[in-house]
């Protein structure tokens, strides 16, 4: 098998010959070209570049192909703030000033999106048969207050309606970015919804949940897969995201990973995780990857299970310390 075969069996909810290795490689690409996060990320040249260095660096079972959840505000009209370091930060919300109603849809021509989909292509083209490729959209709920800022905290409660209109835009603006990364052959997509664990089980069951079902459908109509990928301590919402009919669901380091298993089982979903980030592949030693490795193969281990980050990692994580976790999971090849 594969690697890319390797995941694919992980995404079927089966138990492959090894344990599956997916790192979020997102802007920690561009250190390993010698590239800023923001050169990276307004380059397909080197958005390209820098997969094609991860791939050969941590031999993985699938890498995304941008970490970038800025990409379809950015289109939208939203202000970004830049970073050498870190994928870029929203400056302004484009509903303080402008009504709903006048926002335009996403296009394949509009702000950065023809430079990741130029990229998409590329990647594919090389690597498409030999590793899972991953396009990430930015998720309906994590949209929408990147659209109108942390007012929609409060709006959820005095105003649910206009939450729930703005979502419904959201919903659409991440359908039309799975479209585009269908259309270049694209077969993993993940919903990144990362806000959603500052929120109640009720209010996921309101405010997120529903809007995810649809893009769902999409990715699966294509007979492709669909992850959500959430942040935070997101304990509380675990058993409502794994009601949601993904095909599976990626969690954050600072969760009780057996608890997410026993979850995701019950359900029947694939789940990713929940290797630490801070304290072990940014800066942590070799020694304390290889356990926190060991620890989450043991957790995890059986049907459905993918090794993986607890998010995106750090710009300037040790290669080392990420290269001693391929090597757990590469040990008996």
């Amino acid at each position: 098998m594969n690697n890319k075969s390797i995941l694919m069996e992980a995404l079927n909810n089966r138990d492959p010959e090894r344990i599956p290795w997916l790192p979020y490689v997102g802007v920690h690409s561009g250190y390993l070209i010698g590239e800023t996060a923001e050169d990276l990320l307004k380059s397909a040249d080197l958005i390209f570049e820098g997969f094609k260095k991860a791939r050969e660096e941590y031999n993985p079972d699938g890498l995304p192909i941008a970490f970038d959840l800025q990409l379809e505000v950015e289109a939208l009209g939203c202000g970004l703030l830049w970073s050498d370091e870190n994928p870029p930060a929203v400056k302004d919300h484009i509903l303080d000033r402008v009504p709903l109603s006048e926002l335009k849809m996403i296009t394949e021509e509009d702000g950065r999106i023809p430079i990741v989909l130029e990229a998409t292509e590329r990647i594919m083209k090389e690597y498409g048969d030999d590793i899972g490729v991953l396009g990430l959209v930015c998720g309906p709920f994590t949209l929408g207050l990147h659209l109108l800022g942390s007012n929609m905290i409060t709006a959820m409660i005095k105003d649910p309606e206009r939450v729930l209109e703005i979502l419904e835009f959201c919903d659409e603006v991440c359908q039309e970015m799975i479209k585009m990364y269908l259309k270049r052959g694209v077969e993993i997509i993940a919903i990144v919804d990362p806000m959603t664990s500052q929120i109640s089980p009720q209010f996921f069951g309101k405010f997120a949940a529903p809007y995810y079902q649809k893009s769902i459908d999409l990715i699966r109509e294509a007979g492709g897969y669909s992850l959500i990928f959430v942040c935070g301590n997101a304990t509380r919402v675990i058993p409502n995201l794994a009601k949601v009919n993904a095909d599976g669901f990626g969690v954050y380091e600072n969760l009780d990973f057996a608890y997410v298993a026993e979850e995701a089982r019950k359900e029947k979903r694939v789940f990713a995780g929940n290797l630490p980030l801070t304290v072990g592949i940014l800066f942590g030693e070799v020694e304390d990857n290889i356990a926190f490795a060991e620890k989450c193969i043991e957790e995890g281990k059986g049907p459905g299970f993918i090794l993986a980050p607890g998010c995106d990692i750090p710009y300037s994580s040790s290669p080392e310390n990420i290269k001693a976790i391929t090597d757990v999971v590469h040990r008996n090849d």
